[in-house]
This record gives structure tokens, sequence and C-alpha cells, in this order.
């Protein structure tokens, strides 16, 4: 995987009872942003940074590039299949990352990338259920606001799992609101003792931890597979039926990696 738990999600839609107005206007922004003359120049800004995606954008002079707009390129990196295509998708969110403070719209690629991922998350957390948001529009313009803070923080930074560090960022940010409220809701009395949820979570602080622990052990001679199983179910918060879901794995291999990675993570 290696940031191909995030990258496997395909574009989700919320059913029509469930509609996330934010959401489509994002997807309807971007049909005329991603074919824009000013987001071309960007892509082409990103592509010569970079010689794969520079493939993927102006070709090899032999075939046709995939992805000579970004919208193409986005497109291209949500239907990515395979455990080759799925890299290249997490390689190349590590690329728009890195090299964000190239040109402001390649910030704007990056949250149109990540989209899948963050509807992800907003599941994950429950579209904010017991929090302060009103209803799921307004947890996923919170969710929206959080991607563009952590984005523009960590422009310029090269990170190996760009696209699980930054989900794992903004669900630990959400997170941490919904809990506070969640918190501050059973102490002023609005929730009956019973309803609250009782779940022992761990501080960011606890998360980062892990995380940096994973990548120093795939340095050091761990199997990537194992890492990126223990990356996505002990930082993401993915669990392994989830992840055989995301990955179209089989579960057993799945968890017969989580075992392993844990036997050397506890070593």
């Amino acid at each position: 995987m290696g940031g191909v738990a995030a990258a496997r999600v395909l574009a989700m839609s919320p059913s029509p009872r469930n509609r996330i107005v934010a959401l489509e206007q994002l997807n309807i922004e971007w049909q005329a942003l991603g074919r824009s003359k000013d987001a071309m120049r960007a892509l082409h800004r990103l592509a010569d940074c970079d010689p794969e995606l520079s493939r993927l954008v102006r070709g090899t002079g032999v075939d046709s590039p995939p992805c000579q707009t970004p919208l193409a390129l986005i497109d291209f990196m949500q239907h990515a299949t395979g455990r080759r295509g799925r890299e290249g998708a997490a390689a190349l969110v590590r690329v728009m990352l890195r090299e964000a403070q190239v040109d402001p719209l390649i910030t704007r690629f990056l949250v149109q990338a990540l989209l899948p991922g963050l509807l992800s998350v907003a599941s994950r957390l429950q579209w904010g259920h017991g929090g302060d948001w009103e209803d799921r529009d307004q947890f996923f313009n919170e969710l929206l606001s959080t991607t563009w803070i952590v984005v523009h923080e960590w422009a310029g930074q090269d990170r190996p799992y760009a696209v699980l560090d930054l989900l794992s960022a903004i669900r630990c940010r959400l997170r941490r609101q919904l809990f506070r409220a969640k918190e501050l809701h059973q102490s002023e009395g609005h929730l009956a003792p019973d309803t609250v949820e009782t779940v022992t979570v761990p501080s960011e602080t606890d998360l980062e931890l892990l995380a940096r622990t994973l990548i120093e052990l795939r340095r050091s001679g761990m199997r990537a597979e194992e890492v990126e199983v223990l990356y996505a179910h002990h930082v993401l918060g993915y669990s392994i039926a989830e992840l055989a879901v995301v990955t179209g794995r089989n579960r057993r291999l799945l968890y017969a990696r989580r075992d392993r990675g844990q036997r050397r993570l506890c070593a």
C-alpha cells in the first residue's frame, strides 16, 4: 500500500437524502477548473518536478499521455487499480505535497485528490455525530477547512507516506474537536451517562510516535506490506475488514501481515 489504503478508495457519492452541498460544489467547480489554462500551467510546472508525472502529462513521444489535464490526472489517480497503480497514485500525492509551493493551484489539485479519503475519514468519525456540527454539510465544511490548513502547513515537506500522513493528521484534529465537544456536553449534562461513548483513544502524540516508529522500521528492513497494514490499521484506524475492501486483498493475508508486523514492532 504505502498510501494505497487511501489512494485505492474510489470517489463515493452520498445518497440524495444525505447530499453534501460543499462536496457537490467542489466537484462542479473542479470540472471547469481542472481544464482551465491556469490549471494547465500549474500542472506543467508540477510535471517539471517529477519524471513520472512528466511522462503522464507529456507522454514519451510514442504513446499519447493519459493525463493531459489536471481533471484527467485526478481521475487517473482516483481510479488506479492494482498494486502498482495504487502505489503510483500515492506517489503522486507525495509529489503534490512536496511541490505545493510551486503554484497555489497545486494545493487545489491535492485537495481534490484527497476527497475520497476525506469521505472515508468523515464516515469513520460518524460525520461528527455527537459534536457541535448541526448536520453533515457543516461537518464536511469543517473537514475541508482542516484539510486546507494541514496542506498549507505541510506544503514543501517530502513525506514517504504523504496520503496516509495527511488523512491521519486531518482525522486526529477533527477527532480531538469531536471528543472535546462530547466531554463538554457530558459535563453540562446534555447527555445522559449511558449515552456517552466510552472509548480509549490514543493521543495525537501517540499516533505520531507510532507513525515515526513504523517509518524507521521500514528503513531498517521491515517489509513494506507489513508497515503499510500496521499504519492503516493502527494510525488511520481502518479495521482489517475495511482494509480488505479498500485494497482488494484477502483478509487472512492482511491479518498475517499485521501479526508479523506487530511481532516485529514489539520485539
